[in-house]
């Protein structure tokens, strides 16, 4: 209950030293909004595209009684691509979207299995309260929201047997968030808030009405530019998902727990366009999840922003 409290909206922090200029706010402007994820439009770009290329291995996974259990004759990849959007309405408003595929290998002894295609689409909003540097005195402050379509395979839909034919959770889900950023040069902190809700559906297999529990999100991260253009960052996160529902009853051990770790690094390559890099990983050991996979995760990243 405490994990759920503690993580029911989505925020980000970065504050600027006082805006004198482009030249002066360049620095943590692109810190806080290349150095991982899609990040958020630059205070002088009209719209940003990127693509992200992820490579995610499992290694275990987590029991219903959070033990971990390392994969033995197990094998379990998943290669996503991912082309975002994201465009100006005003000065303070942009609209956002994200389109992923993903292919997927499995293999259980003599059993494999190979899937894949479209994944769940997302479209949202997002609207800055207080802008980078707008008080110095204050952090910039934004609002997210955002809405999930279930444009992928769902698992009632499951076709192979180590389900590697899945590509999307089935449910339609709304997403809300609140962002905080704060910067001194050469650092930056962040902390990320957020919380998805899936909306209620009927399954095609069971024909019995299933909704799949709220997910609360929690990241905090930090990092510095150790030369022009060039920013490393650190981000611990933690996710918990509140318990699976199927016709009004909750489904004792469906709760879910992911805890983990990421490095990050972004450089400028020219004007317009930045490159990202990052590996993500769990903790490896009985505690630190519960109900969900164990993965390492890889993602390279491509940005161009137009002004």
């Amino acid at each position: 209950m405490l994990r759920g409290l503690s993580a029911l909206v989505a925020m980000v922090l970065v504050v600027l030293p006082p805006a004198g200029g482009r030249e002066a706010v360049a620095a943590p402007c692109c810190m806080s909004a290349t150095a991982f994820g899609i990040g958020r439009l630059l205070i002088w770009e009209d719209f940003a595209v990127g693509l992200r290329l992820s490579w995610m291995h499992g290694v275990g996974t987590w029991d219903p009684n959070g033990d971990y259990l390392p994969h033995r004759d197990y094998r379990d990849e998943e290669v996503r691509t991912e082309v975002w959007a994201m465009g100006a309405l005003s000065r303070r408003a942009s609209l956002f979207g994200r389109l992923p595929m993903s292919l997927v290998h499995r293999r259980a002894g003599e059993i494999s299995d190979t899937g894949g295609g479209l994944s769940d689409v997302a479209a949202g909003i997002r609207y800055e309260l207080l802008q980078i540097g707008e008080y110095v005195e204050l952090p910039a402050i934004a609002l997210t929201f955002a809405v999930l379509a279930p444009t992928g395979r769902s698992p009632d839909e499951m076709r192979q047997v180590l389900g590697a034919d899945v590509t999307g959770r089935g449910a339609f889900a709304l997403s809300a968030g609140i962002s905080f950023e704060i910067t001194r040069l050469p650092w930056f902190v962040r902390l990320d808030l957020g919380t998805v809700v899936p909306l209620p559906f009927t399954r095609e297999d069971t024909g019995r009405a299933q909704r799949l529990g709220p997910e609360v999100d929690v990241a905090l991260s930090g990092g510095a530019e150790v030369s022009s253009g060039t920013v490393l960052s650190l981000v611990t996160r933690f996710a918990w998902h509140a318990p699976l529902a199927i016709a009004g009853r909750t489904v004792d051990g469906s709760e879910r727990v992911d805890f983990g770790l990421a490095v990050a690094g972004s450089v400028v390559l020219a004007d317009h366009w930045s490159l990202q890099l990052s590996i993500d990983t769990g903790f490896f050991f009985s505690g630190a999840g519960d109900n969900t996979p164990a993965r390492v995760s890889t993602v390279l990243g491509l940005r161009y922003g137009h002004y």
